[in-house]
């Protein structure tokens, strides 16, 4: 089973993606870190594009690892490193399987919620992308599967393991931070309820040193880079301007903001206010029916009841992709309690429904994502340069007969492969939609 639901969806996000990678400024830049040594790597994480960067490395410290293992595989093309991404998301996926198969004692609910979250559009287009908030999702998604799996009653070293997982995606991706303290409420309130204060002590002091030692980069970061900008500063700005009284918190935006998240990641490409009212009302189911099981309700629906409260502190747009960590409490949400009957029977005939229901719109949830973030040049891209290098011609520059996005760069491709260009040759090399190569003189003549 596990074997399967990996394969599968792996499948379904890796799909033709060496004809459409999506290769923006994002992905050439990370990309091209991660092509350099460890040591080499930044001691913060990506820039932002409200201002400043992540609070930590993990996800360049993940993206190289996955350029050292899948990437000579594919010539170290960046595609390689959405493929790597997709690999690990669709492992995570089978752990998330596991977990709430065990937690629910149902292989039908825990397989009609994995195929939920692993098949919505906007999370299949995004899921071989070389981009830290797909990664945020993805280490968010682990830490909910570590902690359903009752990791704090294991052992000391699983919940350091699941504190570092969920502090991680904060690294990857800051709007993972709603799953991540989620995470550490249920780590810490299990051996806190029980009054066990000697647990409750140890797993503080666990989790307290995994972010030290985690922020220590930063911290260096920090000192060495006294007059940089701070990690989050529009963040930062928001929180101060409503905290001193100047603006008042936005919370009718950001439930709107969470709302339209949730239906446009798992309810398109079909458009029903419906889903929304149906959230709240599982929502209702869950609390009700799993009230003493507090590790699944922290999991469940504490992230997203402080990502509403949370975004209404933060006074820029919100974008559906800010919430792609809440979609696994979500669908969660509407799994559990669609699915929470007094009838075990009746239950388990609900579950087997859900999972039909979901292998039945994965199909149009497919197509869906083939019209989103897709770059069909890419492929040319991808031959032509190959070609450039086969020839060895001297170049100047690299060129394209296509219109790339204002922040792709023709000649990123020919550099990977080991092309190498000179100011004082006297060709430039010209891709074109065809994915063949033509040369002309820097005069503009032909060669």
């Amino acid at each position: 089973v596990l074997v399967a639901v990996s394969a599968c969806t792996l499948a379904l996000r890796i799909r033709g993606i060496t004809g459409w990678f999506w290769l923006l400024g994002d992905q050439i830049r990370d990309w091209e870190i991660a092509l350099g040594s460890f040591s080499e790597l930044p001691l913060v994480g990506p820039a932002t594009h409200v201002g400043g960067y992540t609070i930590g490395p993990a996800f360049y410290w993940i993206l190289w690892a996955i350029r050292v293992i899948v990437g000579p595989w594919f010539d170290n093309l960046p595609h390689a490193g959405g493929i790597g991404q997709a690999i690990l998301q669709s492992g995570v996926d089978a752990v998330l399987t596991v977990a709430v198969w065990k937690r629910t004692q149902s292989l039908w609910v825990a397989l009609a919620s994995t195929t939920l979250v692993a098949t919505a559009g906007y999370d299949l287009c995004l899921a071989p992308l070389v981009w830290n908030p797909v990664m945020g999702s993805t280490l968010a998604k682990l830490a909910i599967a570590l902690v359903l799996l009752d990791a704090s009653r294991v052992s000391m070293p699983r919940v350091a393991t699941t504190a570092a997982v969920a502090w991680m995606a904060v690294h990857a991706y800051t709007g993972a931070i709603y799953v991540t303290v989620s995470v550490f409420a249920a780590l810490i309130l299990e051996p806190l309820l029980k009054r066990d204060w000697a647990r409750t002590w140890r797993y503080g002091v666990a989790m307290t040193l995994v972010v030290v030692a985690l922020q220590t980069p930063y911290l260096v970061y920090r000192l060495v880079h006294r007059s940089d900008n701070e990690a989050m500063g529009a963040v930062v700005d928001s929180v101060t301007r409503i905290l001193s009284g100047r603006d008042a918190p936005v919370w009718s935006a950001s439930l709107q903001g969470y709302l339209g998240a949730f239906n446009f990641i798992q309810v398109e490409p079909w458009r029903t206010d419906l889903a929304s009212w149906l959230l709240a009302a599982c929502g209702l189911a869950v609390v009700i029916r799993y009230r003493r099981d507090v590790a699944l309700l922290c999991m469940v629906i504490l992230p997203q009841l402080m990502a509403i409260a949370g975004y209404s502190f933060f006074l820029a747009g919100l974008d559906h992709y800010y919430y792609l960590s809440l979609m696994t409490p979500a669908v969660l949400t509407v799994v559990l309690g669609a699915t929470s009957l007094p009838s075990p029977r009746l239950s388990k005939a609900v579950g087997v429904a859900l999972l039909l229901v979901a292998l039945a719109i994965t199909p149009a949830r497919v197509r869906f994502a083939d019209t989103l973030h897709r770059m069909p040049e890419y492929a040319a891209l991808v031959a032509g340069s190959r070609t450039l290098v086969q020839d060895g011609q001297p170049l100047r520059s690299v060129e394209t007969e296509f219109t790339l996005p204002p922040t792709g760069d023709p000649a990123f491709l020919y550099r990977v492969l080991g092309g190498r260009l000179d100011a004082s040759a006297p060709r430039v090399g010209v891709i074109t939609a065809a994915g063949g190569v033509t040369y002309k003189q820097v005069d503009g003549s032909s060669p």
